[in-house]
């Protein structure tokens, strides 16, 4: 009598490695699948300044130190006032992208006409002290009063909800 094998035990184990193989490629796949790839987040250096300028006049500079370019259509400017005011400083003020210019006698705008801020880029929000208090004091904060002059507050760029940079800048007279 003979004894036959239906299968020798080399072409067993070239099946089973097949197989592991097969449902590791469906694992890897449906794995992959699931996971989200997420846009790389900004990263600016950005320096900011407030001070009066000839009187009458308020600054509120934004200048672009480094890093990338800057969205304008895209980025939330929020000013919030630091723990210096005595209260009021869980209040916040959202800037109007209309008031942020390339400079004070410029009609170009973050909402119509500046599409991007690049490094070395320097952009303002003037005006005289009425002006300028509506477009960036929070309720109830005075920031261009004269016992101001040496408190903080802080300026943060959102983008896609991320904050991306924060300043505290100095009420200079």
């Amino acid at each position: 009598m003979k004894s036959e094998s239906a299968v020798s035990p080399v072409i067993g184990v070239l099946l089973m490695l097949t197989l592991t193989l097969i449902i590791a490629a469906i694992v890897n796949s449906y794995a992959g699948g699931l996971m989200n790839t997420q846009e790389k987040s900004l990263a600016i250096i950005l320096q900011s300044e407030f001070h009066r300028e000839d009187g009458e006049k308020w600054n509120l500079t934004l200048h672009h130190i480094s890093g990338d370019p800057l969205p304008t259509c895209c980025v939330n400017l929020i000013i919030r006032p630091s723990r210096t005011f005595s209260c009021g400083y869980d209040t916040i003020k959202e800037l109007d992208r209309s008031n942020i210019k390339e400079n004070t006698n410029s009609e170009n705008s973050w909402a119509n006409g500046i599409s991007s801020m690049h490094a070395g880029d320097i952009h303002v929000i003037s005006g005289t002290k009425e002006d300028i208090a509506e477009k960036i004091q929070p309720l109830g904060i005075d920031f261009l009063d004269e016992t101001s002059i040496g408190n903080t507050f802080y300026l943060e760029l959102y983008y896609d909800r991320n904050l991306i940079a924060r300043n505290e800048v100095l009420i200079q007279p």
